[in-house]
């Protein structure tokens, strides 16, 4: 039986629209044994939502890569996918699907792919590097296009715990982008990429005190407020009650709040309280911490290097639009 474990992912965070992504420690599962014909149950997060045939997108993914390698499709067998992310939430939990399947694909090849491969592939079937790379790669990562080539850096993550704000209604990430203008201000460009800068130099020199300036946003926050009732108020609340960093979680409608140990309790106790009246029709906290592993497979022992453990490395990935 081959065991599959892949991290959620929080995106864009703030400035970073399309460019960052950190990998957070609630996990999709999968255990999949060989057999004469395919089985798959749902557990979890998206259980009687996500189907459970050929079409399931953990299945679909690993039959895609395999069909491509090896001109035969993905050897049948019973495989039950165990999710902690929850749906159309803004925590990559598509992301998540596609990075299971591709490991699982890659557990079941004679000849493995490289884990650059598999960040191709990733970025051919989910479109944005983001959330993708932070769950194969765990930490803190930043994406960029050459127009060639996608380049990834990774990074150890903040050493903070993280409070996710969960509201009870979808966003897709369709109608996230349809609100999203073709078009911005110099002066909005401006600002973002400031604050992107500030980012890249927090996490690089551990300087958490920039945070909350890395965090601000003009390009889609601003935005997709419209789809999130409430989204000021709580990154705000947060901010003011001592997080280091709030914004809106990908697509959202979830907000992340970095916040250090002492002042945990204090945040969470606001961000609830501005919860309540702001999500009447249900919302969730939840503590979590992020993830300096990305995607492992455990029976094998094949799993990435810790990011806590290296400053940084650099990936150079061919992209293209052919699958």
């Amino acid at each position: 039986m081959w065991h599959i474990k892949v991290p959620a992912s929080t995106a864009n965070l703030g400035s970073g629209f399309d460019s960052l992504g950190m990998a957070l420690s609630i996990y999709l599962e999968c255990w999949f044994t060989l057999d004469d014909s395919l089985a798959i149950e749902v557990r979890g997060e998206g259980r009687g939502m996500i189907p459970e045939t050929s079409d399931n997108l953990v299945w679909r993914t690993a039959d895609t890569l395999y069909r491509h390698v090896t001109g035969s499709p993905m050897p049948t067998g019973r495989l039950k996918v165990v999710s902690q992310i929850p749906l159309a939430r803004g925590l990559g939990s598509s992301a998540a699907a596609i990075v299971a399947g591709l490991l699982l694909a890659n557990t079941v090849l004679e000849k493995r792919l490289t884990v650059d491969e598999l960040m191709e592939w990733a970025l051919k079937l989910e479109g944005h590097p983001d959330n993708v790379a932070a769950a194969l790669y765990g930490g803190f990562v930043f994406a960029w296009n050459d127009g060639r080539r996608v380049h990834v850096h990774h990074y150890r993550s903040p050493e903070l715990k993280v409070l996710l704000i969960i509201p009870s209604f979808h966003v897709s990430t369709e109608a996230a982008r349809q609100v999203l203008p073709t078009q911005v201000s110099l002066e909005d460009a401006l600002f973002n990429s400031q604050r992107l800068a500030l980012w890249i130099h927090a996490v690089s020199q551990r300087d958490w005190s920039l945070l909350r300036y890395a965090g601000e946003d003009r390009l889609h926050q601003p935005y997709r407020e419209a789809l999130v009732p409430g989204m000021r108020p709580i990154i705000e609340g947060a901010l003011a009650a001592g997080a280091e960093f709030a914004a809106l979680s990908g697509s959202g409608p979830t907000m992340i709040a970095l916040v250090s140990p002492d002042r945990l309790e204090g945040v969470r106790r606001r961000v609830f309280e501005i919860a309540e009246a702001v999500f009447p029709e249900g919302f969730t906290v939840h503590e979590t911490a992020p993830s300096p592993w990305g995607a492992q497979s455990v029976l094998d022992s094949w799993r990435w290097r810790s990011a806590s453990n290296i400053p940084w490395h650099t990936r150079l990935l061919q992209t293209s639009t052919q699958v």
